[in-house]
């Protein structure tokens, strides 16, 4: 492969694409990079649940279609399990796939027992029911619990990372909420013929960590990397060390 692939980035639930900002930085100057919002989310309009896949998967091609020239698609979250689902007919179009924080399948069950507790998913509907800045930002921490910050670092992140002006929709977190619980990839992984790189957090509350170890082993050529005294948003509290790491998986996938 000649060209260093571009690069697209999917954020998770509740966010932006702003979340992306410390990525967007870094990777711009090397090579074309965005970040997606989710419907809903970020001033992207509402659509139906029944409308995501193929919305994403139409946006994803506008930008590969439009530079005719291999990505990589980079998901966080419920990002990392639209990645999942969208890779299936975007392959030949694609890299690589890097899943940051993602599950094959959410939500705690008899046959899952890496997913995430009741006690989480109580919090994500009170927030999504509610959708008050208070809930809201209480899902913020919780997704940097673990990392070991300040009060004030917290907030610190906060102001750059979260899309004050466009917070998501109502209909947008209750979408997005339905798919966290419907989505299950599990019986696709061993399909997936891209190269995967697999990073989380060794202190995740909401996607405990040995999903991200189900994913690479179950997802043929692919590189696990645990962060320790990390979250849920690796990206956010050791954006140098994720970037550094995601730029060498992404240049050696060129040679």
């Amino acid at each position: 492969m000649s060209l260093l692939p571009n690069i697209i980035f999917l954020h998770g639930w509740g966010q932006s694409a702003q979340i992306w900002h410390q990525q967007v930085k870094h990777f711009s100057p090397l090579t074309r990079t965005y970040a997606i919002n989710l419907p809903g989310h970020g001033g992207a309009c509402d659509i139906t649940q029944e409308q995501w896949i193929s919305h994403l998967t139409r946006e994803v091609e506008h930008h590969i279609n439009t530079h005719q020239q291999p990505t990589i698609l980079v998901g966080w979250s419920l990002g990392g399990q639209l990645a999942l689902t969208l890779q299936a007919a975007l392959q030949d179009k694609l890299a690589g796939l890097a899943l940051v924080s993602t599950t094959p399948t959410f939500r705690q069950q008899r046959d899952w027992l890496h997913g995430c507790s009741d006690e989480v998913w109580q919090e994500f509907e009170q927030a999504s029911q509610q959708q008050t800045p208070k809930l809201m930002q209480r899902f913020f921490q919780m997704m940097l619990y673990g990392d070991k910050l300040s009060r004030k670092d917290m907030q610190n992140i906060a102001k750059t990372a979260v899309h004050k002006e466009y917070p998501p929709t109502k209909q947008g977190l209750t979408t997005g909420l339905n798919l966290l619980s419907d989505l299950d990839n599990r019986a696709f992984l061993g399909d997936i013929q891209l190269p995967t790189l697999v990073i989380h957090g060794a202190q995740d509350v909401i996607v405990p960590t040995k999903a991200g170890q189900y994913l690479a082993a179950h997802i043929p050529n692919t590189q696990l990397q645990i962060f320790e005294d990390c979250g849920h948003a690796p990206f956010l509290t050791h954006h140098v060390a994720f970037n550094q790491l995601l730029e060498s998986w992404w240049k050696n996938l060129s040679m």
